[in-house]
């Protein structure tokens, strides 16, 4: 059984479920539903608490299990990693190009196409991206009121100010720890493991 519990977001069998319209295939639907899953929250907070929320998930995980695809269409929770370093590589450059350009112009890209580029190793990547993200956090600190007025031109987007650039990814954030907590979970199931204490673990994050 599924029950709607918030735009975007499910709850099948007792387990939350945020699903967001593809970028490519409905790109106004997508940034709608990404501003709606940021919501009020505080860009710092999630941006900074993002990956530690990542490495609490895959505490005790097996690395094999990590690589594991929990289901058919969906990529492993090691893929969702990976993923979410190449959208700080982009979103980095996005936001230095807009803190020192007027209204620039930049393109999207297809994740789908970047997802099985070779990687470092799971848990290096994990790493990597948590000082990658600590890096572009440092960045958004920085900015003045003004500098999050600042504006560029997405090229399947459209316009858009820094400050929706970042809640953008907050949204982008929430949704892929949502999809890494679900894949573990059923990666873990399959294995006999428990799923008690990474359910209280994504309880704890107050992502719902």
């Amino acid at each position: 059984m599924t029950t709607r519990t918030a735009a975007g977001s499910t709850a099948t069998h007792g387990v939350h479920r945020i699903d967001i319209p593809s970028a490519t295939e409905d790109p106004a639907a997508y940034v709608s539903a990404l501003l709606e899953v940021a919501g009020e929250r505080d860009a710092f907070d999630v941006l900074a608490k993002t990956p530690v929320w990542a490495a609490q998930l895959f505490a005790d995980l097996p690395t094999d299990l990590a690589e594991t695809v929990p289901e058919p269409g969906e990529w492993p929770a090691a893929f969702i990693v990976g993923h979410l370093f190449d959208v700080d590589i982009v979103y980095g450059f996005r936001w230095r190009l807009v803190a020192t350009e007027d209204n620039p112009v930049y393109p999207g890209y297809d994740e789908r196409l970047w997802a099985p580029l070779p990687r470092l190793p799971f848990r290096q990547m994990l790493d990597a991206w948590t000082g990658l993200r600590a890096s572009n956090v440092a960045l958004l600190a920085a900015l003045t009121p003004e500098d999050r007025q600042r504006t560029g031109r997405h090229g399947e987007q459209g316009g858009e100010t820094m400050e929706v650039m970042i809640r953008k990814v907050i949204g982008h954030d929430i949704a892929h720890i949502n999809q890494i907590y679900r894949a573990i979970r059923l990666v873990r199931e399959a294995a006999g493991l428990d799923v008690a204490e990474l359910d209280a673990t994504y309880e704890s994050l107050g992502l719902r």
